[in-house]
């Protein structure tokens, strides 16, 4: 049986308008869906983007810890090429001349390596990828701020990640990820470490925080029938 893990991915920033959420939010899980067919990243279909004014949202709920890469074939330089460019293809591949192969094409006969097929992990190609998949998200509107190059819908003040209960680390310009957030928008003091989706969704859900937008339009829209009907009576 294949084992799965969690992702959870929350990007904190000052208030976003609604219209730029609603737009981040489906860029953003696109791209990583994107991302994860190109890796060859399996995952359960339950992924889910969320949004507040503060808080950007996606969470994956099942996917594979490793990725199984299959062997490729890697072109190297013309058979005729000099020394020079077939000792760069070693050093490039980490390979030695023995691992190497002629073999005839279209273009003429050029040198090749065999890449095993190997296994990686996925939370170490996400480390290595989310700050290209977040600098890549397209905004309608975005805005530099203070002396950092980053542009964002909003400042940009924190990010959470969190991969098989453990924080997934990363730079992305000025911030490095964790797996704590800010509690309260107005008291930044206040900050809390989360190791699991459960417990994220769980706390914010205590406090009277909807992460899920949909619910809370399904909530507000409630609120306000409430109150429309106290009035009629």
């Amino acid at each position: 049986k294949i084992k799965m893990a969690e992702f959870l991915l929350e990007l904190f920033s000052e208030e976003i308008p609604a219209k730029l959420q609603s737009t981040a939010r489906v860029n953003l899980l696109t791209s990583f869906k994107n991302f994860f067919e190109k890796e060859n990243i399996n995952y359960k279909d339950d992924a889910k983007a969320f949004s507040t004014p503060n808080r950007l949202v996606i969470c994956f709920k099942k996917i594979e810890r490793e990725i199984n890469k299959k062997s490729e074939e890697i072109r190297g330089p013309s058979t005729k090429a000099q020394d020079k460019a077939i000792e760069g293809f070693l050093r490039s591949n980490l390979i030695k001349k023995q691992d190497i192969y002629k073999k005839n094409t279209e273009k003429g006969e050029f040198f090749f390596y065999k890449k095993p097929s190997r296994k990686i992990k996925s939370e170490d190609v996400l480390k290595t990828n989310i700050p290209d998949i977040l600098k890549n998200l397209s905004w309608k509107k975005s805005m530099k701020w203070g002396t950092h190059e980053l542009y964002w819908g909003r400042p940009l003040k924190s990010i959470l990640a969190i991969f098989d209960n453990k924080p997934l680390k990363f730079e992305f310009h000025h911030l490095s990820s964790s797996n704590s957030t800010y509690i309260d928008k107005d008291f930044e003091d206040k900050t809390r470490i989360f190791k699991s989706v459960n417990s994220y969704f769980s706390y914010f859900k205590k406090i009277n925080v909807i992460i899920d937008n949909d619910l809370r339009k399904k909530y507000i829209k409630k609120k306000l029938t409430d109150l429309s009907n106290k009035k009629n009576l």
